[in-house]
């Protein structure tokens, strides 16, 4: 496969994740997935982010689904909306705008964060997160902004 043909293909994988995960179709996310994929969902540090118990390193399609589970238990999603998606070879990034509230505190957080996917074979085999943690770990923490 050329590079633009792989840059094209990994471009259609990735706004038809983006566009499953921001309405809400994480099952028809999780079908873009390899069964070996890997998610890098930030980095935890012990005694900063570590409240958000969704984030590290999660493995395969199941584990995948169990952060997206404990992530759903802890916030409560209002809006996601895709800013932008940029394609080349068999990587793709994306940046998200969220609006979210944190159930046990009742308190909204926004964020952007940008999604680094890797894409082979039309299956998503690496999916890296990163954001500024620090409004949610306000909200989660039910601290004023």
């Amino acid at each position: 496969m050329s590079t633009a043909e792989q840059t094209a293909t990994t471009e259609i994988v990735a706004r038809q994740w983006f566009e499953r995960l921001t309405s809400g179709d994480g099952e028809g996310a999780l079908a873009l997935m390899a069964d070996d994929v890997e998610f890098v969902n930030y980095i935890p540090v012990p005694g900063y982010n570590t409240d958000m118990n969704w984030i590290g390193t999660w493995r395969g399609v199941d584990q995948v689904r169990e952060s997206f589970r404990l992530f759903l238990d802890t916030v409560d999603v209002k809006r996601e909306e895709v800013l932008r998606v940029i394609a080349q070879g068999e990587h793709a990034a994306g940046v998200i705008h969220e609006i979210s509230t944190v159930k046990a505190t009742g308190q909204d957080f926004e964020i952007e964060f940008v999604q680094w996917l890797t894409v082979r074979d039309g299956r998503i085999v690496r999916w890296m997160s990163y954001t500024d943690p620090s409004e949610i770990l306000r909200a989660i923490r039910g601290e004023a902004g």
